[in-house]
């Protein structure tokens, strides 16, 4: 299927680790900074596989498939087939209500609907209302512009984080679109074929027009050409009533800000030129949906708090990478990043929540030692 594999550079990489292995990961960064998915895909011998696989390399990056470091995107996204993508019964939300029903049984207090005026480094919280929620470690999983916008903290220390807060690229392309159906549409590839269903469906026609959506969003045009689809009913009867199905479309490109328009002008044409990218492969895909909820990059701002509408809370490009993307500690005393803008980057698997509860635990250590050395 594969005239040549796509290495990475790896090759060169194992050769010199034996020797050095700090500056082979210095290559390896270096290789996969500068690959571009459209490359490596340009060794298939099929030009329908460059079309279905490329969209792996650009998926919630503001970035074609011709850019460098989408191979990096593909990457990181595989990383998930080491453990597999899975859906959650009764949906992905069941995942934070089972975190929540064990941090209560381990006698953790969770308040919701209480929103965070300020942050008050090794004070506390102090809510809308006036509360102060007393705290000498504060741990957030809002993104680090949000984080800093709430973070009531001069000095230094305070100054460099936000030097690296202005400089951090969160603008989504995204704009999804969830969709209630009547009937399930008509894959004309799958004559009939109700395994589709079952299976990540990729909406592509080239590489060439997934780039050019890109550089057309980048000029503040919606331009929805590649889409990736999910219908969670084919696994999961519980996330609808028996009538319908679900069908949950994330598609590429449409920019935070466009060029003459409002997202309040044009949200629905969006969301149309959606289901017609789609209908070039299931013609009949508007007739099936009965209700749509279509959610461009500011209304995900608004309604889930993420800046920019961007997912895993910043680009997860190579610039945006490994020592180069947030640790747990801001710098800031007592104050924690746990979400997807920490290293290992954006996805739901826990990392980053873990490696910020072994950040807590080490510096408590470590000052709990400091005392009694006093």
């Amino acid at each position: 299927m594969m005239e040549t594999p796509f290495r990475f550079g790896l090759e060169r990489v194992r050769d010199l680790r034996a020797h050095d292995e700090e500056r082979a990961k210095e290559q390896f960064a270096a290789s996969l900074s500068q690959r571009v998915r459209g490359e490596a895909l340009l060794r298939a011998a099929d030009e329908r596989l460059r079309t279905a696989l490329h969209g792996q390399g650009v998926i919630g990056t503001f970035a074609g498939p011709r850019d460098p470091g989408t191979a990096w995107i593909h990457a990181h996204h595989s990383l998930g087939l080491i453990g597999g993508w899975s859906f959650v019964e009764g949906g992905v939300g069941r995942i934070s209500e089972l975190l929540a029903d064990a941090a209560r049984d381990a006698g953790a207090v969770i308040v919701d609907d209480a929103p965070v005026a300020a942050i008050a480094p090794q004070v506390g919280v102090h809510l809308d209302d006036g509360t102060l929620v007393g705290a000498d470690v504060v741990v957030s999983n809002a993104d680090p512009v949000r984080t800093l916008a709430l973070l009531d903290a001069g000095g230094e220390r305070a100054d460099a984080f936000a030097s690296a807060v202005s400089q951090w690229q969160i603008t989504s392309p995204v704009v999804k679109v969830n969709c209630a159906l009547a009937r399930r549409p008509s894959f004309v590839a799958a004559h009939g074929d109700p395994t589709v269903f079952r299976a990540q469906v990729e909406i592509a026609r080239s590489i060439d027009d997934t780039q050019s959506a890109c550089d057309a969003a980048r000029d503040g045009v919606a331009s929805p050409e590649w889409c990736e689809l999910y219908f969670q009913t084919a696994y999961d009867l519980s996330v609808a009533p028996p009538e319908f199905d679900t069908m949950s479309v994330f598609a590429q490109y449409a920019p935070y800000t466009l060029a003459s328009e409002s997202w309040d002008e044009a949200r629905e044409r969006i969301a149309d030129d959606v289901l017609a990218a789609i209908g070039h492969f299931a013609p009949d895909v508007a007739d099936c949906v009965a209700e749509r909820q279509v959610l461009g990059p500011p209304d995900v701002e608004a309604r889930v708090g993420l800046t920019g509408g961007h997912i895993f809370q910043g680009e997860c490009l190579p610039a945006q990478m490994w020592e180069r993307r947030f640790g747990a500690r801001t710098g800031v005393d007592g104050v924690y990043l746990c979400g997807a803008a920490t290293h290992p980057g954006g996805s739901v698997m826990a990392v980053n929540g873990r490696n910020a509860a072994a950040a807590v635990l080490a510096d408590r250590s470590t000052k709990a030692a400091s005392v009694r050395r006093v």
